[in-house]
């Protein structure tokens, strides 16, 4: 019998925490999980009192809010270290199970300078018996700690226990982690309040704690704690669903007579409420009009064809229902609507599948949910998988549209969309860009701004251009990480030691070139990043900012209304600038301020479209660039590439022919090759792609940078002035220590990070 009991209790337990977990992930905020799901976390585990502390890494303590009698909420702040409970499981991210707090001698026999609180008691009116300390952390990084107290059968704590709190306390690290990365303190559907000045930040956090732990709607909080005025809250959370909002306390429209027109499970399931109905046309109102799944269902529910959805806020939604159709409590387990909304709380807005209030919709194409599931998937699949570019390619009725992703730089086709729906998936991608849905005859560009399922933030460009046959092809290029890449990171060591002395002087210009999408402008922010000290004030114009750096002041140019490089460049020098990066060298007015500039004490970064760095010398002489000043202000240039490297779970080892090696050296250079000392032997292992899961079975993964610097030496400048040809200055570069690309590529094959036949295709011999 005692076996079946403890069978059934795990039965129980298990099903209670799978709804616990679910919770968890779908809290608004880490405050939501603190505070919010307490009780629920003292029914599961039986405890008379559970707190959840979080690390406040900047005051190296950790933080939580308590309640206290009175219904009063305070928060409070622990130490990290071997005094308290809380402090030494944080400090040491061991688990504790103390048996009695009060005992001494326990405590002691832990750590010696461990003791317990009793403040807290008193204050509480409760004694503290049994305590059960956990830490959580994600990936050995310390998230905060979670404290049981006091079994409610009166007994210890036991291994069963341990293990349970153990499991809770991993769920609340990832849901923790995935909050702190999305960066979101505030859900967005509050932030237009901070915005606006009606609330402050402290305050909005502050009353959605109260919410969470009196069960309250965040709104009626705000309006009776810290007397928000009733129009200005709901108009303002009605801008953000760019919709009306109406005050269902004062117009009901007909919502009585339509409320048992359906089920109104769904309803109260969704907290919507219909407000009018004329012919096809349904007018509704809900508490979250971002909620697409269950505004698609009360139009499915009213065989409506066109909607429109207006903001009211959730309580006055639920009494409004309440009082035409009550809800029959079906269970203790039933979800409140509190709860209910949280899942999509955080959800973008789709203004696509509504029509705007009093307005006519828009086509229900738009709104197809295939479309939307697989815009999401597209994005999201592109992104894990590395890829730099999404290409979305129509082909009309002749055939199915073609998706291909660009990764390391190659293309390959990712999958088919049906010539029927293609249509609505592109109407989709220019509704996340906001451009015109209805303009197919031009180009548009635009961006989007995109969380995935796994909270990662991601920004893409999109541009859209008319094809043959009326088709309209859409681009996405994913944006490169925002953080800088450390330099030593992704150059080598010997490069390094000629770049860097030149990085380091206090004014002239240098110059990074190279095609599109050869990473000038991730070699440029890690070059920043290196020079980029509190006794240097960097300016930098760029379109767009990618990478976003601490202390750069950082500009985005906008040619469309007169704010162009040349303009930045001006206002840079009225700025006091030690140094200016300069995004692209696009024509001669940029190019000649930015040589002035250096000539002036300024330090000058910029990039070019050059083949290489000699040529690039050519280049500015043959814009007009006065070769004496140009020769005078340059410092260097920098070519690169970026080349495909070889898969490291599945490159094969390969003794190379004597003819292979041959044509290695041969295009290496006999003359400079012998520095390398890699003699020929049977002993001599090169590597080849093979092909598996892990790189999609091309054999390749990831790039590598190929780097041609050239420094400006005095000879060099000497054939600069002399307007000598590029070949000249490549020979004199080389002469003193330059290596070309396809040099730097043969030492990547010695390497074994690549191969030739990557190299060729990257380089031009």
């Amino acid at each position: 019998m005692a076996s079946e009991h403890a069978g059934s209790s795990q039965l129980t337990y298990n099903e209670h925490f799978k709804k616990l977990v679910n919770e968890i992930h779908s809290a608004a905020t880490p405050n939501a999980i603190m505070v919010g799901l307490r009780n629920k976390i003292l029914k599961i585990y039986q405890v008379e009192m559970a707190t959840i502390f979080l690390v406040d890494a900047k005051n190296h303590n950790l933080v939580s809010w308590v309640l206290l009698p009175g219904d009063s909420i305070r928060k409070i702040r622990k130490n990290i270290n071997r005094s308290s409970i809380i402090g030494y499981v944080a400090e040491t991210k061991k688990m504790l199970n103390i048996s009695d707090v009060y005992d001494q001698n326990e405590l002691h026999s832990i750590d010696q300078s461990l003791t317990f609180d009793s403040s807290w008691d008193a204050k509480g009116g409760a004694r503290t018996r049994q305590v059960l300390v956990c830490p959580i952390i994600y990936r050995g990084n310390l998230m905060g700690v979670i404290q049981l107290i006091n079994k409610k059968d009166h007994s210890v704590f036991d291994a069963t226990d341990e293990k349970r709190t153990t499991e809770l306390s991993e769920t609340l690290a990832i849901a923790l982690f995935n909050h702190y990365k999305s960066g979101k303190k505030i859900p967005m559907r509050y932030e237009e309040l901070v915005n606006r000045e009606i609330i402050s930040a402290q305050e909005m956090e502050r009353a959605m704690v109260i919410a969470t732990q009196q069960e309250e709607e965040v709104e009626k909080i705000l309006m009776e704690n810290f007397l928000v005025a009733k129009p200005d809250l709901g108009e303002t959370l009605a801008f953000v669903y760019k919709t009306r909002f109406i005050d269902l306390a004062k117009d009901r429209r007909n919502a009585l007579e339509l409320i048992n027109k359906i089920d109104p499970a769904i309803l109260h399931q969704h907290d919507i409420v219909p407000l009018g109905m004329k012919g096809t046309d349904l007018l509704m109102a809900a508490k979250n009009p971002a909620n697409r799944g269950g505004i698609l269902q009360v139009k499915a529910a009213f065989n409506a064809e066109r909607i429109s959805v207006l903001f009211a806020f959730g309580h006055e939604i639920k009494a409004l229902l309440d009082e035409a159709a009550p809800l029959k409590e079906s269970s203790e387990e039933q979800e409140s609507p509190h709860q209910a909304e949280e899942e999509p709380e955080e959800e973008q807005y789709d203004a696509s599948i509504y029509a705007k209030p009093e307005e006519a919709p828009l086509d229900v194409e738009i709104a197809s949910t295939p479309a939307v599931q697989l815009v999401n998937k597209i994005i999201e699949d592109a992104f894990y998988a590395g890829a730099s570019d999404i290409h979305i390619e129509p082909y009309g009725k002749q055939r199915d549209a073609e998706v291909r992703f660009r990764v390391d730089g190659a293309c390959s086709n990712i999958l088919n969309i049906s010539k029927a729906n293609v249509n609505s998936v592109v109407a989709r991608v220019k509704v996340l860009a906001d451009l015109d849905i209805a303009e197919r005859r031009k180009p548009q560009d635009g961006k989007i701004k995109f969380t995935t399922s796994q909270a990662d933030n991601i920004e893409l460009r999109v541009a859209t251009l008319p094809t043959a046959d009326g088709n309209e092809d859409v681009v996405l290029r994913i944006l490169a990480d925002s953080k800088p890449i450390p330099l030593n990171l992704i150059a080598p060591e010997r490069l390094l030691k000629r770049l860097i002395p030149v990085i380091h002087k206090p004014y002239g210009i240098f110059l990074v070139v190279g095609p599109t999408g050869s990473g000038k402008t991730t070699t440029l922010h890690s070059i920043l990043n290196q020079i980029n000290t509190p006794d240097k004030k960097i300016w930098t114009a760029e379109d767009p900012v990618e990478i976003t750096q601490y202390r750069l002041r950082q500009v985005q140019v906008r040619p469309n209304i007169g704010y162009t490089f040349a303009t930045a460049m001006r206002a840079f020098l009225r700025a006091d600038p030690d140094i200016i990066m300069i995004g692209e060298m696009r024509d001669q007015e940029t190019t000649k301020m930015g040589i002035e500039a250096s000539l002036t004490g300024h330090l000058v970064f910029s990039t070019l479209h050059t083949n290489s760095a000699a040529e690039t010398v050519i280049r500015l002489v043959d814009m007009g660039m006065d070769p004496f000043n140009f020769s005078d202000a340059l410092l260097g240039v920098l070519a690169q590439r970026l080349v495909r490297t070889l898969c490291e779970d599945c490159k094969e080892a390969y003794n190379p022919s004597k003819a292979e090696y041959d044509n290695l050296v041969h295009h290496y250079g006999v003359m400079f090759f012998e520095h390398l000392n890699i003699p020929y032997s049977p002993s001599l292992k090169l590597y080849k792609a093979k092909g598996c899961e892990t790189c999609n079975h091309t054999g390749y993964k990831g790039r590598q940078g190929l780097y041609e610097l050239l420094v400006a030496s005095k000879q060099v400048k000497e054939l600069i002035i002399k307007s000598a040809p590029a070949e000249d200055i490549k020979v004199a570069a080389i002469e003193e220590g330059m290596t070309v690309l396809l040099q730097e590529g043969i030492h990547l094959v010695f390497d074994g990070r690549t191969d030739m036949n990557q190299v060729t295709a990257t380089c031009m011999l």
